[in-house]
């Protein structure tokens, strides 16, 4: 087995990329340079959503195709925000997304990177207004699914028992809605007791 899989470098080449794009090291002691404002990782994919495998028939029986979708890969996902404070009470956001992906039998999703920008501001009286645009620039993450055979070879969807040609009508989004482009907004107010 390779040390590095594809998965690997792809992950690895984003994040030296995004890295490599701002101008002071994440690491940084001083107030005025990049630092990690929050870092969330996971075994688990999260570049799109995998279908369960269990559905109802129309008939009313209830079936297990979840080994179709079991991951035959290590799945991996990281999200973080760096944050690089500014004058006059702005603070500067780069939310990342790294992804490996999500390869089984009936459904596989490449790995992702992402890369959005934000701001935070703050404003009188203790209070934080936060606007972040999220996966503004993607690299990978699509999505390709197969169908399952019934006894009459008829095509036919595993993760939801429609008719392959019915879910290629309904579900062209291919399950990719947690990584699409996202405006995020916050607004806090800090008490002090």
């Amino acid at each position: 087995m390779a040390l590095f899989t594809r998965s690997a470098v792809f992950i690895l080449l984003g994040l030296s990329a995004a890295l490599a794009a701002l101008p002071m090291p994440v690491w940084a002691a001083d107030n005025h340079g990049w630092h990690v404002l929050s870092l969330s990782a996971k075994s688990e994919h999260a570049g799109s959503k995998v279908w369960s495998g269990h559905f109802t028939a129309p008939n009313r029986r209830h079936y297990d195709a979840s080994d179709f979708y079991a991951p035959r890969n290590q799945p991996f996902s990281l999200k973080a925000i760096f944050a690089k404070p500014d004058t006059g009470g702005v603070t500067w956001l780069l939310p990342i997304a790294l992804d490996t992906g999500h390869r089984a039998q009936l459904y596989q999703a490449a790995p992702l990177f992402s890369l959005g920008m934000g701001a935070a501001i703050a404003l009188p009286g203790r209070a934080m207004v936060s606007v972040r645009a999220e996966n503004m620039l993607r690299l990978g993450g699509g999505v390709s699914e197969q169908p399952c055979y019934d006894r009459f070879r008829r095509q036919f969807h595993c993760g939801t028992g429609m008719a392959w040609l019915d879910y290629q009508k309904r579900g062209e989004d291919r399950r990719n809605m947690a990584a699409l482009p996202a405006l995020k907004i916050k607004f806090v107010k800090r008490f002090s007791f």
